[in-house]
């Protein structure tokens, strides 16, 4: 059994190896994608505050002005007094993420100036993004990034079955000899990746569900036995009904949770569909996001949803995310994560050594 989990490791590092270690290199300049993101525009963040804001279905509609073909989709709220407005726009109709083609409007929520705009799947963080998520191959590289974690997944399992030498040599478990060298790398290599093997089978496992989504989803709620909460279905607007304005929504949300710090409105954009803010309270330790969700015409709340009192299979799905990138832990996390990014490359060289030398040594004539 062991010689044939050897094999398997050995030729599923081989041969999906290489692009295991350019997904990991790209998916440790995303862990701090949303830093990065925030340093590129931090000129249109900060801005001198007043006394009062405009109110917010103003800021709204001042972004929503600059490409009016477009719909609002998110507005992201200001932490700060000093904080601009983010109202992000996609095309209509889209089809997925990448389609929508989304911008984001930078708003001064005092004098109702644009301060700036970008696109976000331009530029090369979204290059990285598109690259680790999909190969630049839409469907087609996301089913095969799919095949790529479940073999990582595989060598995360398989690799410390490999490492461990029996219970009667356990003391030379945790050995690095120094000589000879494929001695040293063979050790080098078995530690590091026993030291990772958890945290690696963890983002594999999470790239999986991102690949095969639906299939995932499914999985997850038949093991739990429950199903993921849908959103609540707001009531068809009465004749001559209008909309809620966006600054009554967030009202109705900071009276609902008064200590609460808001993180984006959501607005409805179909018959049926609440209004969705998304909240932060304080001491919060969640991995996901807690959220509150309205009628968008009479800024009634329909149902808060915080994130530890949902369902199991809920709160499983809203953790990808975080585990995926590593930000369930704040920063020490999310190094932590970016160190692993780059081990995939380092095992895959090493290995990739030791199989070429003993392959070399089998050759070499008597």
């Amino acid at each position: 059994m062991k010689k044939a989990l050897h094999t398997l490791h050995t030729w599923g590092g081989l041969t999906i190896g290489l692009l295991i270690a350019v997904v990991g290199l790209t998916g440790s300049a995303l862990v701090f994608r949303a830093d990065i993101e925030r340093w590129q525009v931090s000129d249109w963040h900060q801005l001198q505050p007043l006394a009062a804001q405009l109110p917010l279905e103003r800021v709204i509609e001042i972004g929503a002005s600059v490409h009016p073909a477009r719909e609002v989709v998110r507005v992201v709220l200001p932490q700060q007094a000093s904080d601009s407005i983010e109202v992000l726009l996609q095309k209509r109709g889209a089809r997925n993420l990448k389609d929508a083609d989304l911008i984001g409007v930078f708003v001064d929520p005092y004098r109702g100036e644009v301060l700036g705009q970008r696109a976000r799947a331009r530029g090369w963080v979204w290059w990285l993004q598109d690259f680790h998520y999909a190969l630049f191959s839409d469907e087609a590289g996301l089913k095969v990034n799919g095949v790529s974690a479940a073999v990582l997944l595989g060598l995360a399992v398989t690799g410390p079955i490999l490492w461990w030498p029996g219970w009667r040599n356990r003391r030379l478990a945790l050995r690095v000899r120094t000589r000879p060298a494929a001695a040293r790398w063979r050790d080098l290599h078995a530690i590091s990746g026993l030291v990772a093997c958890l945290a690696l089978a963890l983002i594999s496992a999470t790239a999986l569900y991102y690949a095969y989504r639906s299939t995932a989803t499914a999985t997850i709620a038949l093991i739990a036995g429950t199903a993921g909460v849908p959103a609540p279905v707001a009531a068809a607007p009465s004749t001559g009904a209008t909309p809620a304005v966006a600054s009554a929504i967030v009202a109705a949300v900071s009276a609902a949770v008064p200590l609460a710090r808001l993180d984006e409105l959501r607005p409805s954009r179909r018959d049926g569909m609440p209004a969705v803010v998304s909240f932060r309270e304080p001491g919060d330790f969640v991995f996901g996001r807690h959220r509150v969700y309205l009628d968008p015409t009479t800024s009634d709340i329909l149902r808060i949803d915080r994130h530890g009192e949902l369902p199991a299979s809920a709160r499983l799905l809203g953790n990808m995310a975080p585990w995926h990138f590593g930000s369930f832990g704040g920063r020490v996390t999310q190094w932590l994560w970016f160190v692993l990014g780059l081990l995939p490359a380092g095992l895959f060289a090493t290995g990739a050594w030791l199989w070429w030398r003993k392959r070399s040594r089998r050759t070499l004539p008597a």
